[in-house]
């Protein structure tokens, strides 16, 4: 065959056509809508195996703690010189975060904070003062990487948290047909933290301040410590007062039952959700800052509402404020179908949304004698 044929016979080989081109096109991109959820649902299995990891150190820095102090982490809420007069020191606003710091690998933050005096909101507000430093310290393994949002309140790049510790069951809530106290001084936390007001007085009455600021030692959690929950999460607010997500704000309602004595916890749940509506001012602070703590920030929560439904929290604004573990807020996550959480014996584990409230209330107490077989969650 001569140059020129050869030549001839080239030219005439045919191209692919449109529908060719278009057919090749969609069976990509019908391959690239296949393989996609499976890279998503990958990088999501990923982030979910890093938040165990985060939830179990702080499961293991706390037995650490525990073992060095005999009790459970102290989480000072509000500050000795406020209410009091005189006042009795000047120290306190600091969260169970910041005594766990050397069993976490974090002695040089530990070491930076002023335990003795805090300056309070004034801190916060003026990003000046003897624990700012803290306060503004990103700690990576203190934050869900499957949340993905900053608090950025008062514009400023605080140092977020997503991790919250169990308070248990809310102390003045009865369990459905559990017979009144005929409103007695409502008893100590039923959960895992120990937390103390600082201050003596304040605006709560004599019977709902008894029996705080209790500390718990191993021997306090006969239900065993595998069996009580230790640690969860909470997606963080955005600094402002409505987040498009309903769960990364804080709910109240028109009713002030759940904030009274012997308050029955399946009205409380049925109430709340059928009524809660957010309340913006409670919202902006929530995960903002590990250090910080003037009950705003929102380091615990309870037992009572099932993961995952946007968190009712209490009525009364000085619940909110001077009775943080008698809130009502519940865990929240990004993790599709439920929630990780800590308890008390290192093990982390998947809780699904829908777990039966009975076992989920059962698992928040260290000492309620329920009795929850492996297979209930």
């Amino acid at each position: 065959m001569t140059r020129s044929l050869r030549n001839h016979v080239a030219a005439r080989r045919p191209a692919f056509t449109l529908i060719e081109l278009l057919v090749v096109i969609a069976i990509i991109a019908v391959l690239i809508a296949l393989l996609l959820p499976a890279v998503q649902a990958a990088r999501e299995a990923a982030r979910r195996a890093q938040c165990v990891n985060n939830l179990k150190q702080l499961g293991l820095a706390t037995a650490n703690y525990m073992e060095v102090n005999g009790t459970t982490p102290l989480h000072m809420h509000r500050r000795s010189n406020e209410w009091d007069v005189p006042a009795n020191g000047a120290s306190g606003n600091h969260s169970w975060y910041c005594v766990i710091l050397p069993f976490v690998e974090q002695t040089p933050a530990y070491n930076a904070i002023n335990f003795d005096y805090s300056s309070g909101w004034d801190e916060i507000a003026t990003q000046k003062g003897p624990n700012i430093t803290t306060n503004l310290m990103a700690i990576s393994s203190f934050l869900c990487p499957s949340d993905g949002e900053r608090n950025t309140y008062l514009g400023v790049n605080w140092g977020n948290f997503n991790y919250v510790a169990s308070c248990g069951v809310p102390r003045n809530y009865l369990m459905p047909g559990q017979a009144s106290t005929n409103a007695a001084s409502p008893p100590p936390s039923n959960g895992m933290i120990s937390e103390s007001r600082m201050n003596v007085a304040g605006p709560w009455s004599d019977k709902w301040r008894q029996n705080t600021n209790r500390s718990f030692s191993p021997a306090a959690f006969t239900d065993g410590f595998s069996n009580t929950a230790a640690f969860s999460e909470s997606l963080i607010s955005n600094g402002t007062q409505q987040n498009a997500d309903a769960r990364r704000n804080l709910r109240s309602l028109d009713s002030d039952y759940m904030d009274n004595y012997d308050a029955y916890i399946d009205i409380v749940v049925r109430d709340g959700l059928a009524t809660a509506y957010n309340w913006g001012p409670w919202t902006e602070e929530r995960g903002m800052t590990w250090q910080f703590s003037d009950s705003w920030q929102k380091h615990v929560y309870a037992h009572a509402f099932p993961p995952n439904v946007s968190p009712v929290v209490c009525y009364y604004s000085d619940t909110f404020r001077c009775h943080e573990c008698d809130g009502a807020m519940n865990p929240t996550s990004n993790h599709p179908g439920g929630i990780n959480v800590a308890f008390m014996d290192g093990s982390v584990r998947f809780i699904k949304n829908n777990i039966s409230l009975p076992t989920w209330w059962a698992l928040g107490t260290r000492a309620g004698g329920e009795v929850v077989s492996a297979d209930a969650y």
